[in-house]
C-alpha cells in the first residue's frame, strides 16, 4: 500500500494537497486490488472519471495494480457518481449465495425491517446488469491486450439506474456491504433510523505501533435486527472473511438523532 501512496503523492500532489485524502485513495485502491472489498465510491479528491481512468492506467503500467480494476459510472445522467471496482471479482464472486441482506428503512415504518422480496428481486436484476456489462468489457480488454501485446486501456462502464432505484442501495451493492439499506424514494427521502440503536461494523488493517485504526469499510445494522437469521448469517460470513484476510474488526453501538442517506 505504501508504494501506491508514494506513487499517488507524486502524481496527485499538485492537485490534491491534503495528504490524508491521497492516503485514503491509496488504501481504497489497494484493498480493492487485493480483494478485501468489491468497490470504492469515488467521492474524494475532486478527480473526473477520465482522470481516474488515466490514473489507473499509470498504476497498472508500473505494476502497482492488477489489470482487473475499472471505472464504473453509476447512472447515465451528466455528472453521475462513479467508482472503481475489480471486474473479475465483481463478476465472478457476487453470486446468489453471497448477495446482501436488504433492510427496509422507509419513513412510513415505525422500525426498520427486512425488505420485501420485490426489493431483493429488483436489486438482483441490477447486479445481473452490472455483471453483464463488466463481463463484456473484460472480454474485450483481454482480446485487445493479447493482440497488441500491451496492457489494455482502462474502460469506463456505465451502470444505468432508473429513477425508481434507491441510490443508497446501489452504492451499497457496488461497495459490497453485507447489509444494505433500502427506502421507498417515491414519496420522500426520509427514513426511520433516527433514534434507532445501530450496531456499527468496521474493518481495517491491524494497528502497528503508534498507528491508529483506520477502517476502509464501515456499515451499520439496526440492533433490533441482529437476531434475524438472514442478518446473523450475513454478519457471520463477513466476519469470517475479515478473519481470513487477517484484518482487524471493530464493532460498537451508536444512536443518531438524524440519519441522512
Amino acid at each position: 500500500m505504501k508504494d501506491i501512496y508514494h506513487y499517488l503523492s507524486r502524481c496527485l500532489g499538485s492537485k490534491i494537497r491534503v495528504k490524508r485524502k491521497i492516503k485514503e485513495i491509496a488504501i481504497q485502491l489497494y484493498t480493492i486490488d487485493k480483494g478485501f472489498k468489491l468497490g470504492f465510491l469515488w467521492d474524494v479528491g475532486c478527480l473526473s472519471m477520465d482522470e481516474v481512468r488515466h490514473l489507473l492506467d499509470s498504476l497498472k503500467q508500473v505494476n502497482l495494480l492488477q489489470n482487473n480494476l475499472t471505472v464504473v459510472q453509476i447512472g447515465l445522467e451528466s455528472g453521475a457518481d462513479f467508482g472503481v471496482c475489480d471486474v473479475a471479482r465483481w463478476h465472478g464472486t457476487v453470486g446468489q449465495q453471497s448477495r446482501p441482506v436488504f433492510i427496509d428503512v422507509s419513513a412510513e415504518h415505525s422500525n426498520p425491517r427486512t425488505a420485501h422480496q420485490r426489493v431483493i428481486t429488483l436489486h438482483n436484476e441490477l447486479v445481473d446488469l452490472l455483471q453483464a456489462r463488466l463481463a463484456a468489457i473484460n472480454l474485450g480488454s483481454s482480446q485487445h491486450g493479447s493482440q497488441s501485446g500491451k496492457l489494455p486501456v482502462t474502460q469506463i462502464v456505465q451502470w444505468p439506474l432508473g429513477d425508481d432505484v434507491c441510490r443508497t442501495s446501489a452504492y451499497g451493492l457496488f461497495i459490497g456491504y453485507p447489509i444494505i439499506y433500502w427506502y421507498d424514494t417515491a414519496n420522500t427521502r426520509e427514513n426511520c433510523l433516527s433514534q434507532v440503536s445501530l450496531a456499527i461494523f468496521q474493518a481495517g488493517f491491524k494497528s502497528h505501533g503508534d498507528e491508529s485504526f483506520e477502517p476502509f469499510i464501515s456499515f451499520s445494522v439496526p440492533a433490533l435486527l441482529l437476531q434475524e437469521a438472514a442478518v446473523e448469517t450475513a454478519i457471520t460470513s463477513w466476519k469470517e472473511s475479515v478473519a481470513r484476510n487477517k484484518l482487524e474488526c471493530v464493532t460498537f453501538s451508536k444512536v443518531l438523532n438524524t440519519v441522512i442517506m
